[in-house]
Order: C-alpha cells, then sequence, then structure tokens
C-alpha cells in the first residue's frame, strides 16, 4: 500500500489566470501508511497551513524523547510551475544514398519556447535525511506570480502553448512520485483598444462562368457585418444578399467562422505548416439562375482562445469569415473570400453589453475587471464599469496527454483530458430584446 493519493488542487475552481495572478492551491498526498521519505535531517513540527519561502518558519525543533509523541507531517515535497510552447510534425524530406541518389523519406521538425519556470521546496530539500510521516491526509499550499508577457493557453495537434504544475515526492531508494495538472492563461485583448475590431464590414465578391465560348451574366454575392470584433458568447449577424444572374445554380451559400493556426519549426530544419479549422457554419440554399435572395444568418462563437498569441513566437493564430457561394457542376468553381475577423476577452462596449452569467457559482458583480489585467492607463482602474464578468467554458480542442519529453510515463494526472478555459460573456438577455424589438 503506502501512497493512497496525490493530486494538485487550485484555488480558482476555474483553473484559470490572466499573466500577472497569483497561481495558488494545495499539493494534496494521502498515506494509508507510515512512510520514510527524503526530508530534513532535524525532527520538526510543521504547520500544514504555511507558506513562506523559507520553509522552517513555522518548525520547532523537538528532542528525540518527543518525535514518538509527535505527529511529524513534512517530508521532502517539490513543486515547479512553468509556461511552454511546442510545435512538431513530420515532413517530407529527400536523402542522397551512397550511390548519390535521392531517396524520398520524413523527418520531424520541431520547436520550443520556454516562457518561464519556478521550482522550489515546500517542505524538506534534496539532501535532507530520512523522515517518517503519518498516515492520512496532508495538504501543502503553493503559490507562484505569473509573469504579464505570456501568450494564451492554447492545444492544437500540431503545437500547443501549456502551462503546467507539477509536484515531485522524494522517496529514498525508489522511484520518484509525481503528479502533473495543467491550468490556463488567458492573455487579455480588449477589442475596444483594437482599432480594426468596430470596423463594419461591407463585401462583395462577383464571378462569371464560361459557357462554350461565351461568359454568362456575373454572381454577385454581398455580405456585410456590423463590426469586425466579437467575444466568445456573441452571435455574428451576418446579412447576405445574392444576385445570381448566371444561368448556373447556386447550391448553398455557406458563411464559415475558420481558425487559421501558422506552426512555425526551427530543429533540425526550419519549416511551416498552417492548418484551417472550421469552428462554426451555417448555410442557405440553393439560389437557381436568375434568382434573388436577401437575408441574415448568425454564426455562434464558442469558446476560442483571441486573436494573435501575442508573445508567441512559434504559433500565430487568427480567424477568418469564408464565405463560399458552391455552384453546381464540377466543371465550375466556387465563388469563396475571406474576411479577417477578431475573437478578444472584452466586449466591445458600444455595440453590445452582455448581462450576468446565469450560472449559479459565477461572481455576478457588476463592474467586473481582474486583477492582473493591464488597463490603458496604466493604474489598473476598472475602465468598464458597468460590463458583467464572464464564465468560463472548456474549447473543443484539447490535449492528448500532459507527457514531454524525458518524463516518466507514470505520473498521476498526464493522461487525463485537458481543454483551456476561456472568457464566455452572456448575451442570451441582449438577443431575446432584440428579437422583441424587431419581432424576429
Amino acid at each position: 500500500m503506502g501512497l493512497k493519493d496525490f493530486r494538485i488542487i487550485y484555488d480558482n475552481h476555474w483553473n484559470t489566470y490572466y499573466p500577472g495572478q497569483t497561481v495558488s492551491g494545495n499539493i494534496i498526498v494521502v498515506l494509508d501508511s507510515t512512510k520514510k521519505i527524503r526530508g530534513v535531517s532535524k525532527y520538526m513540527r510543521f504547520s500544514h497551513n504555511f507558506f513562506s519561502d523559507n520553509v522552517y518558519e513555522n518548525a520547532t525543533i523537538c528532542s528525540e524523547d518527543d518525535y514518538a509523541e509527535l505527529y511529524v507531517n513534512i517530508f521532502s515535497i517539490s513543486v515547479k510551475v512553468k509556461g511552454v510552447a511546442n510545435t512538431c510534425w513530420t515532413t517530407d524530406k529527400q536523402d542522397m544514398d551512397e550511390r548519390g541518389q535521392y531517396r524520398d523519406g520524413t523527418q520531424i521538425v520541431s520547436a520550443h519556447e520556454e516562457y518561464f519556470e519556478t521550482k522550489y521546496y515546500l517542505v524538506g530539500s534534496a539532501s535532507g535525511g530520512e523522515i517518517e510521516i503519518q498516515s492520512g491526509e496532508h495538504k501543502f499550499p503553493f503559490q507562484c506570480v505569473l509573469p504579464t508577457n505570456l501568450p494564451s493557453s492554447f492545444e492544437s495537434d500540431f503545437g500547443h502553448v501549456r502551462y503546467t504544475v507539477k509536484a515531485t515526492l522524494d522517496r529514498p531508494w525508489k522511484f520518484d512520485q509525481e503528479v502533473k495538472s495543467p491550468f490556463t492563461v488567458v492573455s487579455p485583448l480588449d477589442l475596444n483598444q483594437e482599432s480594426r475590431a468596430t470596423e463594419k464590414i461591407e463585401e462583395e465578391m462577383s464571378k462569371t462562368f464560361c459557357c462554350l465560348c461565351c461568359g454568362t451574366p456575373p454572381l454577385t454575392v454581398n455580405y456585410s457585418l456590423p463590426v469586425r470584433g466579437y467575444v466568445p458568447g456573441q452571435s455574428m449577424p451576418i446579412k447576405v444578399n445574392v444576385e445570381n444572374h448566371s444561368g448556373v445554380t447556386v447550391e448553398t451559400i455557406k458563411l464559415i467562422l475558420c481558425k487559421m493556426v501558422t506552426f512555425r519549426a526551427t530543429t533540425p530544419t526550419t519549416d511551416t505548416k498552417t492548418e484551417e479549422i472550421v469552428i462554426a457554419e451555417v448555410g442557405k440554399g440553393p439560389i437557381e439562375g436568375g434568382g434573388i435572395a436577401d437575408y441574415e444568418q448568425k454564426l455562434d462563437i464558442p469558446p476560442l482562445p483571441p486573436s494573435n498569441l501575442t508573445n508567441c513566437g512559434i504559433i500565430d493564430l487568427e480567424y477568418n469569415l469564408k464565405v463560399v457561394a458552391c455552384v453546381s457542376g464540377w466543371y465550375y468553381r466556387n465563388l469563396w473570400q475571406n474576411t479577417l475577423i477578431f475573437v478578444g476577452t472584452v466586449p466591445l462596449v458600444n455595440y453590445q453589453t452582455p448581462s450576468a452569467p446565469p450560472i449559479e457559482g459565477y461572481p455576478s458583480e457588476i463592474g467586473w475587471t481582474t486583477s492582473g489585467i493591464p488597463s490603458s492607463d496604466g493604474a489598473g482602474t476598472n475602465l468598464y464599469p458597468n460590463l458583467p464578468p464572464p464564465s468560463y467554458e472548456e474549447s473543443t480542442n484539447s490535449a492528448r496527454s500532459l507527457w514531454e519529453r524525458g518524463e516518466s510515463e507514470h505520473i498521476f494526472g498526464i493522461s487525463n483530458r485537458f481543454s483551456p478555459k476561456y472568457p464566455v460573456f452572456n448575451f442570451a438577455a441582449v438577443y431575446t430584446v432584440c428579437r422583441a424589438y424587431f419581432k424576429l
């Protein structure tokens, strides 16, 4: 028997933080029998509820005669908090064989960035002696102040930006016991401070089709949006006008929100990889030749990392609205166009105002502000006194494993599914009022 439970619990029940905030929580250890663990060389009594750079601050030295009457509840346990970004994929290459001929092959390319790493002993030290600790549950608090220039958490098949806490229990003459737990970092993107976010979008695309030696009259698609910037929880209202003067049937007009990710590799050679991921999609059709259509459709914004992945040098992120006119006939090419969209963490206050989250347990105070989010005046003041707080909800993209190269495969928690959580605002009441006003 021995170690019955080993886990990490965060004080923030969302496990979500902003750069500059303090990550804090407890390392939970449950033992069902007395164990000797490498630790300090004196017998000491500690309080469970302490945290200090000096781990001996709350200790009292005891004699061996007193030891039998004490519950000695310390042992060597270290904690590491870090943030990294990694990219990795397989690419084609050609190698020259001994006869001077090129052979097709593959190679793995990758890149790595480390943003910070903090490691320290909660109790004990690496060079201490062995201590017996009492069976039962023990809690050891930890904390770490995050740097202010971190990119947002991000998970994908070809790369990630990831933040973790790992605790290590040092056991003499045995393998160490380790537990690992991820948390989310959200780097704020205030749409009110992004000049292009308030831009109204009005786009037109047109195409003619060849019929024998002649061209058809044009197929013209116009679409518009009131602004370019949105936050998760909002819907993008897209107005579409189609004038199909050609004789070709438009089977459907697709409105697609796409996440465009560019990954960079530096080892063993430089390379880039671009991935297009469909986030949301709606469609309408058909529109026969000579037909006209005028309508509006909405695309809902799910929990997403904010645009750009600022402060990450090996992963770029942007969002596009792709409008595609899918035409019938394999010999005709579809008409399509991309338009840049911003996804932020603070909504445009002059466009729509969210209401407080309806979910029990979320903060509901008006004038929400998050400690650690830099303000435009640098004083940390509340810029938006009427803005309700968001909830934090899981992204659809998750990590397959938390394992890293060089780590044991037996770490507690590395096989747990992890999806970063991003701020989501509640606009349900806004849309209800709009529908009632316009009798939609």
